[in-house]
């Protein structure tokens, strides 16, 4: 890609970078992402006092663990209503569903189709815990419908999905946030802090590192007995959204695909978009500086876990 490439919106390739790193990295020192003080407000103005309505796109692992979960339990501080859960594993939207009817009072819609969900004019801000490949059609479709995201890293699989996503912030002026959680961290924000004041001398080096050799090998999650083609939207096509989008490779029901995408391509940006955030960002925010590397080395072999694409 040419190093003037712009996006529609005029920015060329090392401005949107600069901007796009600060936003992954800038993000609050808090437990979980929260909307409501500091953030946008849907397109429904709404008063200090009235709730923040949220709706979920993908609530497997991630999605439930770190996101349905923990903010029932600090909905109550975050002044924030769950309203809508949506993923193509009926299983799962269930159990999300069920959860939160359970733990609170809110009144909660499933569905298998996210566009039901962005449809709606209550829900204020949108959680994104999808496979990566969906990451930037559900993002840029819930901004055009007015809608606030909140977006598991990684933000896309490749440069030109960020482009896309980056302009659609621009047009709507919604407000995304990237999440790589650690990132909050209170250590981050104090070491950035201490650098920003000279407290620690001139920035020489920042060093993070990763071990990764599993002897069951990495990502092998296990398959679960639910997850069969009667319980999961496999495909997309006939007016309806599956876990396969229209453009990929149509291949049958696959647990392990399903269970295990980290490993293949394109389903997942590969260990620079899975990995390398959970150590780069909070190092990109602790020095304050927002550039990306400008030299990148990579050592390594898939010889031990030759089953996988990553």
């Amino acid at each position: 890609m040419s190093k003037k490439k712009q996006t529609k919106s005029g920015e060329n390739r090392r401005q949107f970078l600069k901007k796009t790193g600060t936003a992954a990295a800038a993000v609050a020192a808090l437990k979980v992402p929260v909307y409501g003080a500091g953030q946008a407000p849907s397109a429904n103005v709404k008063g200090a006092n009235e709730k923040i309505v949220v709706g979920y796109v993908g609530v497997g692992g991630r999605g439930f663990g770190a996101h349905v979960r923990q903010m029932r339990q600090n909905a109550e501080e975050n002044n924030i209503a769950q309203a809508a859960v949506c993923d193509v594993s009926t299983h799962r939207s269930n159990n999300a569903k069920n959860y939160i009817t359970r733990e609170s009072k809110d009144k909660v819609d499933a569905y298998t189709d996210y566009r039901k969900l962005i449809e709606r004019k209550d829900i204020d801000a949108v959680v994104c815990s999808t496979v990566d490949h969906w990451h930037t059609r559900i993002c840029v479709e819930s901004m055009e419908s007015g809608k606030d995201v909140y977006i598991e890293k990684p933000m896309t699989r490749y440069l030109g999905e960020a482009y896309e996503l980056y302009d659609a912030v621009k047009r709507s002026k919604r407000k995304v946030q990237v999440g790589s959680q650690i990132t909050s961290c209170g250590n981050f924000a104090k070491a950035a802090e201490l650098i920003a004041q000279g407290k620690m001398g001139p920035l020489v080096l920042a060093q993070g590192s990763y071990m990764r050799n599993n002897p069951k090998g990495e990502w092998n999650y296990r398959l679960q007995d639910w997850a069969t083609k009667g319980d999961i939207q496999w495909t997309t096509g006939g007016g309806k959204i599956g876990w396969l989008r229209e453009d990929m490779k149509q291949i049958d029901f696959n647990a392990d695909h399903y269970f295990r995408w980290r490993k293949y391509l394109p389903y997942c940006a590969g260990l620079l978009g899975d990995l390398v955030p959970h150590r780069l960002f909070p190092l990109m925010r602790a020095t304050g500086n927002a550039e990306f590397p400008s030299r990148v080395v990579c050592l390594g072999t898939r010889k031990i876990t030759p089953d996988r694409d990553v």
